[in-house]
């Protein structure tokens, strides 16, 4: 059996045409914020701002590249292929008023 995640209370970045990018926030063990993304693969409709929970597959991958000042970057990207997504808050707009 795959490896299955249930990630929670994750804020929705970025949106594409066949996933997209979610990120849990958290405290270290020094007190700091650490973040860590998640590329969501998935056939549902989310928008930017919105927090979900997902439950699905697990996967990592290890990628490399050489940045533009030719220094090699290395980073882990975590997937989840979801087998369900609930929202559960809507992504807020807020108008200021002049």
């Amino acid at each position: 059996m795959p490896n299955v995640i249930k990630a929670t209370d994750l804020t929705v970045t970025k949106v594409f045409p066949k996933f997209f990018i979610a990120q849990d926030t958290f405290r270290k063990a020094d007190g700091s914020e650490g973040k860590l993304n998640y590329k969501i693969w998935a056939n549902h409709s989310v928008q930017v701002g919105q927090v979900v929970n997902v439950v699905g597959n697990a996967s990592a991958n290890v990628n490399e590249f050489t940045d533009k000042d030719g220094k090699s970057v290395v980073y882990a990207q975590l997937s989840i292929n979801a087998n369900e997504i609930n929202v559960i808050s809507s992504a807020s707009t807020s108008w200021d008023t002049f």
